[in-house]
């Protein structure tokens, strides 16, 4: 079976990616942020959250949901999910603050 390259199907995958990539980043003044990252790296690019609540900081740019950083006890953010997703987990299975 020989595989074709179709450009319109291509074309929605790239458009489409920047959906998937937000489950899991935070964009904030243009720099996206994901897990990995240190606590003094997001403070530089995103300045003070909203709130902080231990491990668990919440971001909430206008016009966006408020998202919550976890971060685990070295200092690097953990996890990245929307505070109104009342179905996901605080922080992924397997990782504990």
């Amino acid at each position: 079976m020989e595989l074709k390259f179709h450009p319109v199907l291509c074309a929605v995958l790239v458009a489409a990616a920047p959906l998937t990539a937000s489950a899991g980043s935070l964009e904030c003044q243009g720099n996206f942020i994901s897990p990995g990252i240190t606590e003094a790296e997001l403070l530089e690019a995103c300045g003070e959250p909203t709130s902080r609540d231990g491990n668990e900081w919440i971001y909430k740019m206008p016009g966006d949901f408020p998202m919550v950083v976890t971060f685990g006890i070295d200092g690097v953010v953990n996890f990245i999910r929307d505070a109104t997703d009342l179905d996901s987990p605080a922080a992924p299975l397997g990782d504990s603050p």
